[in-house]
Order: C-alpha cells, then structure tokens, then sequence
C-alpha cells in the first residue's frame, strides 16, 4: 500500500468523510474529518518531514555551488618573537636578542578556468533539487494513499463487526426459540445444539473482526503520528455517484500518469545530476587556470626610526606597515600528470551511477505504469461488483425472511436457514467492500493524474 493536495480529497471522494472521534481531555471527544487526519498526517509524518528536510538541504546545494564561482579571500595577522642568534628578514640583517616580528596579509584567488567542473557541479546540484523536490510530492502521494486506504480498510472492518454482531443477534433469537421448542418436545436437542455451534463460531469471528478493526485504526493514527490510541467513529459513505460515470480511456490515464508522476520525474531529475556527475568526473583531467592576489606588509622591532640621525627606538608598527607594503598579482597553472588513477577511477565510478541511473528510471517508469494499470483495472471490477451486489442483495435479503420463516415453522433444517444468512451477509460484505475499493483505487488514479 506505501508505495497529496489533500484539501480536495473530500470533493474528489464524492462526499466521502472520516469522523473520527477521540479522547482529549476527561473522556471529552473532537470528531476528526477524513480532510484533518490528512492535515496531521501532513504536519507530523516522520517520512514526508524528511523528504522536506531533504529538499530544503539540496536547495541550500544548489546555493553553495552558486558562491563557489567568488573568489575565497583570506586574512592572517601573526605576531613571532625570538630570542637567540636569527636571520631577520624584514631588515635583512643577522641579528643576536630579542627579536619580534608580525607578516600581516590578505590574500584572495579566483578560479578562471577547471575544465567546467563548477559548472557541472552547479548543474548537478540543481537536478538534485529537482529530484528532491519531486521526491517530497510522492511522499505526499505516498502518505495520502496510506491514510485512506488505513480509513477505508478500518471502515470495512467495523462492517464485518456489524454484520458479525447481527448474526450473533439473530442466531440467540433462534436459539432461545428451539430451546423453548425441545423443552415442548417439538424440536430434536441436535438442533439446538447446532446453534449452540454456530453461535460460539460467530462469537470467535466476533474477535478477529475487532481485532482487525482495532489494527487498522492503530496503523492509521501511526501514519498521523498522534499520540495515544484515539477512539474513531467513522461515517459511512454515501453511494458513490462517480459509478455510474464512464473512466476515460486507460491509454489517456497512463499518458496523464506518465506525464505528471512526481516519482518518474524524481528518477529522471537524477538520471541528469547523475549526468552531470560524470562530466564533472570528466573535467578533473583538466588544467586549473588560478588568478591570485595579495597585499601584505611585515614588521620588526630590528626596524629603527631614523639610526642615521641617532634615532634609534623602533619604528612604530603602523609606519613600519605603510612603509613595508607589497602587493602581488599572479596566474597559476596547475596540470594534473599522476594521483594515482584517482581521478581516472571516480570516472569509472560516476558512469556506473550513471548506468544504475537509468535503470531506476526505466524501473519507476514500470513501476508506475503497473500501478495505474491494477488500479484502473480494480476501478472497472470495483464498478461491475457494486452494480451486481446491488441487484443481488434485495434478492438475498428477501430469500433469508423466507427461510428464517421456513425454518421456524420446521419446513427446511439448520443449515439450509445457515446457507441463506450466509448468503445475504455475504452480499452486504461484498456491497461495501466493492464500494470502499473503488474509492480506494479511484483516488490512487487521481492522485497519479495530478
């Protein structure tokens, strides 16, 4: 089932609605629609929450590799003092004490030319976030389906409840009439004790049904990520008008389906970062072309004033900065001759990224293609069941008030009372177990079109 423009899910349902209720405060219940469950799912699912992060971190990619075209500029102030016989370089001169002495600089580099690997690189990260930004519209599709199909699978089990309890109702009816009949003599104990069976079956069937109910309601308050274990009240929806409609034809839905699926997309935004991968691989054989640039002064306590006159204190370290400046510009050409195969093997490795790549592509387009076609096709069977059960269950009901008579007045046995209960509860099962499916796999088609 796991594998959502939720505000017009209730519309596109034909009125269908989810009123769940649970507690919130001293027994205290709020009904929750099936458009609010969507809602938390939305706010508090971990899988979607993550798919977001995701593509907000490759946009924060795509960013990054846009300022890497700048230029990195750098500061350093240092400051050395030595004590002892030194070569001082600032005034030339070999001298013995205490010297101090500071090489301040900025620096700055640009990068003119890499073999296009910025460029790729660049291009790489925005199909990323393409990717990943369609990645989070199919985990919106992905949760949507999720918590319908939890809805639906938890509204056809309370029914099997239903029609549980009221053959376990009608079963006591009958078993407190045969007791009255074998203690007049009228009726053989075999009988009533076939009831006894029977009833002791569907209390058996009782539990299994609640249990299921109980799981399905679970798994849909964890696909909300609520807290708590809510009591649900779920309505049941009214006959859908969209049966009687006419489904386009299944080459048009695959060719919409084909055409919007964000997981198709997600896999194709990646076959071209995958792509770019290699052609950035590629361009790490080419020469890097670097211009460089820096201002920079020194200064040294072995720097006098003025010693010709007989000023001999230090200079100031601001004048010996002003007077000690030095700028340089230069170009420099770095060309990649041996690293090892390093670079020869990340291409190795960017083309068989690229070869798995596209077979995820071709896989999520199969992929899809299945999907909308079981889909479409449970949508027609969904369709021609209802239309059938809708005809067949007035019969059965009628058949069952004929037998549940015959069999009171003695004229048919047990189990040919048991066959025709069967059958009405069968036709009722079936009505609303054809009706939940086709909405189910309406919507997935739905949500598959956009």
């Amino acid at each position: 089932m796991k594998n959502f423009t939720s505000g017009a899910l209730l519309k596109k349902l034909g009125g269908l609605a989810l009123c769940l209720s649970f507690a919130v405060a001293a027994h205290a219940q709020e009904p929750l629609t099936l458009e609010k469950s969507l809602e938390l799912a939305s706010q508090n699912n971990v899988a979607l929450r993550q798919a977001r992060y995701n593509s907000t971190k490759a946009d924060i990619n795509v960013r990054r590799n846009k300022y890497g075209y700048l230029p990195t500029i750098s500061a350093s102030v240092d400051a050395y003092r030595v004590n002892g016989l030194t070569f001082d370089n600032v005034s030339g001169q070999i001298k013995r004490g205490n010297t101090t002495s500071s090489n301040p600089y900025l620096q700055g580099q640009v990068v003119l030319f890499d073999g296009f690997a910025k460029l790729f690189e660049l291009k790489k990260a925005r199909q990323q976030a393409q990717a990943s930004a369609f990645a989070e519209q199919q985990a919106e599709i992905d949760l949507e389906t999720n918590v319908t199909g939890y809805f639906l699978q938890a509204l056809v089990n309370r029914e099997s409840i239903s029609i549980t309890q009221e053959r376990i109702k009608l079963l006591e009816g009958q078993l407190d009439k045969m007791e009255k009949l074998e203690r007049a003599g009228v009726r053989a104990l075999d009988e009533v004790y076939q009831i006894k069976a029977q009833l002791a079956a569907e209390k058996s069937n009782l539990i299994t049904h609640e249990n299921n109910y109980r799981q399905a309601k679970l798994q849909l308050v964890q696909e909300m990520n609520v807290e708590g274990n809510p009591e649900y009240a779920l309505q049941m929806p009214a006959t859908p008008q969209e049966m009687a409609m006419e489904l386009p034809q299944e080459e048009e839905v695959m060719a919409r389906a084909l055409g919007y699926s964000p997981l198709v997309k997600s896999y194709g935004a990646s076959l071209e970062a995958a792509k770019s991968s290699l052609k950035a691989a590629k361009s790490n054989f080419s020469p890097t072309l670097t211009l460089e640039g820096m201002i920079g002064s020194n200064y040294s306590t072995n720097i006098l004033t003025d010693p010709e006159n007989g000023n001999l204190s230090t200079m100031p370290y601001f004048d010996q900065l002003d007077l000690n400046q030095r700028k340089v510009v230069g170009l420099s050409l770095s060309i990649p001759v041996f690293d090892g195969l390093s670079r020869h093997f990340d291409a190795q490795t960017a083309r068989l990224d690229l070869r798995n790549a596209e077979l995820d592509y071709i896989s999520s387009q199969n992929q899809l293609r299945q999907t909308v076609q079981q889909a479409y096709q449970d949508v027609l069977a969904a369709r021609e069941k209802y239309n059938t059960v809708v005809a067949n269950l007035e019969y059965t009901q009628r058949a069952f008030e004929s037998a549940k008579r015959r069999y009171e007045l003695g004229s048919i046995d047990f189990f040919s009372y048991m066959e025709s209960l069967n059958n009405m509860n069968k036709a009722q099962a079936e009505l609303l177990q054809s009706k939940c499916e086709f909405y189910f796999k309406k919507r997935i088609l739905e949500l598959y079109q956009g």
